[in-house]
């Protein structure tokens, strides 16, 4: 019997508890931590490092250990913080020695400027079909549409539930990141498509025949498609219309904490990604002044 690993896996499995009654944390971000654990206990046993008495050196290899997966920083980052947060949790109940808290420190991320589309790409997702039925392409337009004028995150609109939509104000309640609850508005010309979405089955506005929600993964995939059915290049991710909602927003004077409220973001900093300059003005910018442009 393993007794090292029944430990680590007790201790891990008394904080995901933690997290999940205590914090109320969402099934996706409990799912995150799970898995970066699992990761960090995998390591723990692989290289007989004690969870208790961790050493500098240890983290070093951590870290090493997590770019051989090719992860990249912003997943290596979430995976220190949530450790960092399973350590936290252990020296609170006199698990662990306070000390151990002060070797956890994230790496920094370097902020790259959001991938966008142009305003005609949605447009040609928009009017793009990648099914033959009527229903489903009802559907899958309403979910280009509703990324690309909401800003809604991929995960905010799998769990998107019909009593959440107000469809005579135009507005959705959404429970975002930390169950943080905010509301965001549509267009009047989404409303015939989301009426079509209420008669599916279940209590979800985007429901597989069995009423459960459309996973995280169909909805990437349905996006990547349609990207590819309207010509664009390249792979057309969820996120990318939710950063040009963001940056066309900007473009046309919104005030700043306004969009992060939007958007759902815990702090300011993150929604100031989209004050750098985009690709399309520094084209601009460049084309104006070069004298061979």
């Amino acid at each position: 019997m393993n007794t090292e690993n029944d430990n680590i896996k007790k201790l891990i499995d008394e904080f995901l508890l933690f997290l999940s009654v205590e914090k109320n944390l969402s099934t996706n971000t409990l799912k995150s931590y799970e898995k970066d654990l699992e990761r960090f206990h995998k390591f723990l046993l692989t290289n007989k490092i004690s969870l208790k008495y961790i050493k500098p050196s240890n983290l070093t290899e951590f870290t090493i250990f997590l770019k051989k997966k090719k992860l990249a920083a912003s997943t290596i980052a979430r995976n220190i913080s949530s450790i960092r947060g399973m350590y936290r949790y252990l020296t609170s109940k006199n698990e662990v020695n306070f000390g151990i808290l002060n070797l956890f420190e994230s790496p920094k991320i370097e902020r790259k400027i959001p991938d966008t589309l142009e305003k005609q790409d949605v447009d040609r997702m928009i009017s793009s079909n990648i099914s033959k039925r009527e229903k489903l392409i009802m559907r899958n337009r309403t979910i280009i549409m509703l990324l690309a004028t909401t800003g809604l995150r991929i995960s905010e609109l799998s769990t998107l539930k019909k009593e959440d939509v107000n469809l005579e104000e135009k507005y959705i309640r959404v429970v975002g990141k930390g169950n943080r609850e905010r509301i965001v508005f549509f267009p009047e010309d989404i409303i015939p498509f989301l009426r079509q979405c209420y008669q599916t089955p279940g209590k979800f506005i985007f429901s597989n025949k069995k009423g459960n929600p459309l996973t995280r993964q169909n909805l990437w995939k349905i996006v990547r498609n349609t990207g590819k059915a309207a010509g664009l290049s390249g792979n057309t991710k969820p996120h990318m219309l939710r950063h040009t909602f963001a940056t066309q927003m900007l473009e046309e004077g919104m005030d700043l904490r306004i969009i992060q409220e939007l958007l759902g973001h815990k702090s300011i900093s993150t929604t100031k990604i989209y004050t750098q300059v985009s690709r399309k003005q520094l084209k601009n910018i460049h084309k104006k002044f070069h004298p061979r442009a």
